[in-house]
C-alpha cells in the first residue's frame, strides 16, 4: 500500500491540474464572450442613436415642408374668404327694393406700396365711381410707379369725367376703384398731361398736354378724347416729380375712409 501511495498522489495531482486548466480556459472563454457581447451591445446601441438623429433631422425637414404647404394653403383660403366676404358685402349693400344697384361709395383702404399697386395693375381696366355724385366711368391704368397713371377708356368716359369735374382740372375728388372683384378707396384728379392723343404712344413729341415740354408721348389709349393721362392716388402713394405724398389726395382718401 505504501508503495502505491506516490502513484495515487501523482494521479490526484494530475486531476487537480486538469481541473484548474479547464476552469482557467472557461473563465477566459467567458471573458472573451462577455467582451464580444459588450462590443455587440455597444454597436447595437450606437447604431440606433445615429439612426435616431437622421430620422429626427428628416422629420424636422418634413414638418417644415408640411408647415410651409399648410401656410400657403391657409393664405389662399384666407384670401378666398376675404374675396368672398367683399363680394357678399358688395351684393348686400348695393341692392335696393327696386332691384336697382346703388353706386358703390365704400371700399377698402389699401396701402399703395404693399397692396394697391398689385391689385390695380398696369393694363387693368377699372370702373370708377365718383363718391359724391355716384356717377361711374371706366379707366385703364397704363403706367405709373409712385401712383397709378390712367386714361379714360373711351370718349364717352371722358365726357362723364368732364361732367363730374366741370372740365379738365387738377382738382381732386374721392373715388372708388372697382377692379378684380374689389372696391378700393382712391383719389383722382382730372387733368390729362404728358401726352398727345393723335401721336403714337412713347414717340418723342412736342407740345405735350398739361404744359409738359418735348418728351415721350405718354398717351396710350387712343381716340378717347383725351391727351395724356391723369393721376389716381391711393394711401401713401407719392408724386413722380419729387417722391412726396400729395396732401390733397391723401386728405380725399382719408375723407372717403371715414364715411359710414
Amino acid at each position: 500500500m505504501k508503495k502505491n501511495l506516490p502513484i495515487l498522489l501523482g494521479i490526484l495531482f494530475g486531476l487537480f491540474l486538469s481541473t484548474l486548466s479547464a476552469y482557467s480556459f472557461e473563465e477566459k472563454s467567458s471573458s472573451k464572450t462577455a467582451a464580444i457581447n459588450n462590443n455587440s451591445i455597444k454597436e447595437t446601441v450606437s447604431e440606433p442613436v445615429a439612426m435616431t438623429r437622421l430620422t429626427y433631422t428628416a422629420k424636422i425637414a418634413a414638418e417644415n415642408q408640411t408647415a410651409a404647404k399648410e401656410s400657403t394653403s391657409e393664405n389662399k383660403n384666407v384670401s378666398a374668404k376675404a374675396k368672398s366676404t367683399v363680394s357678399k358685402t358688395k351684393t348686400s349693400t348695393t341692392k335696393v327694393s327696386s332691384n336697382k344697384l346703388k353706386p358703390v361709395t365704400k371700399g377698402e383702404v389699401l396701402d399703395w406700396w404693399k397692396s394697391a399697386r398689385y391689385t390695380f395693375r398696369i393694363g387693368d381696366v377699372a370702373k370708377v365711381t365718383d363718391i359724391k355724385t355716384g356717377k361711374t366711368f371706366k379707366i385703364k391704368r397704363t403706367m405709373g410707379s409712385n401712383h397709378a397713371d390712367c386714361e379714360a377708356l373711351t370718349s364717352k368716359d371722358t365726357q362723364i369725367i368732364k361732367s363730374i369735374w366741370g372740365g379738365f382740372t387738377w382738382d381732386v375728388r374721392p373715388v372708388i376703384i372697382s377692379v378684380r372683384g374689389r372696391n378700393l378707396v382712391a383719389s383722382m384728379s382730372a387733368m390729362p398731361h404728358a401726352g398727345v392723343d393723335a401721336a403714337p404712344a412713347y414717340k418723342v413729341v412736342s407740345n405735350r398736354s398739361g404744359g409738359y415740354s418735348r418728351g415721350e408721348n405718354l398717351d396710350v389709349v387712343k381716340n378717347n378724347g383725351m391727351n395724356g393721362h391723369f393721376d389716381v392716388h391711393f394711401l401713401n402713394s407719392t408724386r413722380h416729380k419729387d417722391g412726396k405724398e400729395d396732401a390733397r389726395h391723401q386728405a380725399a382718401i382719408a375723407w372717403a375712409a371715414k364715411r359710414k
